[in-house]
């Protein structure tokens, strides 16, 4: 649950901080205000003086728009967690943040950030430098003494290891999946990117997204004109199924095709499907649903992929959104090394997740050889005797909590 978020104002020219009632936080929007407008923070400088009396100075150092962004989203953050833990400790609260004690404030860095969630190096430090920054503001304009915020030694090889064992998270909030459909280039980059987040499809397994009718052995199934009929006869219709066929999949080596399976569209997305046809597709004999459009190879299948390079023509525009502040500070940001194959993994685990509740099985209990595992491995196309399955079991339970984490308001990024 999202309890305080931001709002860029530009009428003001800065991040107004509100919580759920809509009453403004002024001390992070003052700050918020104060580095906007000069493009700087503070940085706590400590010298010995006179008398070995120590002295404190408060140097400015220029700061980029990139990392004014980071400030917000990570201040946003902190303050989520702190409403969440000060629901369960009566002498926190957000209205007295300034003045929580930098014990509070290192147990965050450490046993929260570190510990629990997981964070690397680059992550930490971003939390550190928002932190940091924000109460040494704090401290310069007397709202509150100076905080001493670091990583405690013992958790800096932990740091180190969650580092090499992940650079990005593997899983994508709903709200970040709709930010990159909507900023796509064309309604086929859109089913592109869909096809991933909504189907669990590979980028080449758009190539076997097919228009008519095809004959799998004795057995008829049906092409997208179709699903585009049977959609228009049963209006009351949610769901459809289309069958893909195992020489559009991922194949094991040395074998001749991957796993057939049945992709089970949702009445939304096979809309846009008849859209892209009846309004952008080339008029062509081909009949591969998605075609190029471009000069050079007009009404031609997709490549395989194509999925692949949409996405990275969509990530640049996120970024640029994530840069500018155009987008809520309390979102997911998407993250440098995030590719077009996370849509897919991110589909599968909102699958492994509502299996295990619909279920009542617990996350960490799952096991490649449970029902709820087999499921997931037939809706993703995965051969679930293969010697990968309990490293893939492992990789989908570790996105789950991710997931939990996003849904609790305590962002994992």
């Amino acid at each position: 649950m999202q309890f305080i978020s931001s709002q860029k104002s530009e009428y003001h020219q800065c991040h107004i901080f509100m919580a759920e009632d809509l009453s403004i936080l002024l001390l992070p929007t003052l700050f918020s205000k104060a580095v906007s407008r000069t493009g700087v923070v503070w940085k706590r400088v400590t010298r010995d003086g006179e008398h070995k009396f120590a002295t404190t100075t408060y140097l400015e150092e220029e700061i980029s728009n990139v990392t004014l962004t980071i400030l917000h989203n990570k201040l946003e953050h902190f303050f989520n967690w702190l409403v969440q833990y000060s629901q369960l400790n009566t002498q926190v609260s957000i209205d007295r943040h300034h003045n929580i004690p930098e014990e509070l404030l290192n147990y965050y860095i450490n046993t929260v950030i570190i510990e629990e969630q997981g964070a690397g190096e680059h992550t930490v430090e971003h939390y550190l430098m928002a932190l940091r920054d924000y109460y040494n503001y704090l401290a310069m304009t007397g709202f509150t003494n100076a905080k001493d915020i670091r990583v405690k030694p013992r958790l800096k090889s932990v740091m180190k290891r969650n580092t090499k064992r992940r650079t990005s998270v593997k899983y994508l909030t709903p709200e970040l999946r709709s930010i990159l459909y909507r900023n796509t280039d064309s309604l086929r980059d859109e089913l592109l990117l869909r096809g991933g987040g909504e189907l669990g499809l590979r980028s080449k397994e758009n190539q076997g997204l097919l228009i008519e009718d095809f004959m799998v052995g004795n057995k008829k199934h049906p092409g997208f004109k179709s699903l585009f009929l049977e959609m228009a006869q049963h209006p009351e219709q949610m769901e459809f199924r289309y069958y893909l066929q195992g020489q559009y999949t991922k194949a094991p080596r040395n074998t001749g095709g991957g796993e057939s399976r049945t992709l089970y569209i949702h009445r939304s997305l096979l809309e846009r499907y008849k859209e892209y046809c009846d309004n952008e597709r080339p008029e062509s004999a081909e009949n591969t649903l998605l075609l190029n459009a471009s000069y050079n190879d007009y009404g031609t299948p997709i490549s395989k992929n194509a999925a692949s390079r949409a996405f990275t023509r969509t990530k640049k525009k996120v970024f640029e959104l994530q840069r500018s502040g155009a987008l809520p500070g309390h979102l997911q940001m998407l993250e440098d090394d995030h590719t077009g194959h996370v849509l897919r993994h991110s589909f599968g685990t909102d699958k492994f997740y509502d299996a295990c509740k619909e279920n009542q099985v617990k996350i960490d209990s799952v096991t490649a050889t449970s029902a709820v595992y087999l499921l997931v491995a037939k809706l993703m196309g995965h051969n679930a005797k293969d010697g990968k399955a309990p490293e893939t079991t492992k990789t989908y339970i570790r996105s789950c909590h991710i997931k939990e984490a996003f849904l609790s308001g305590v962002l994992y990024d």
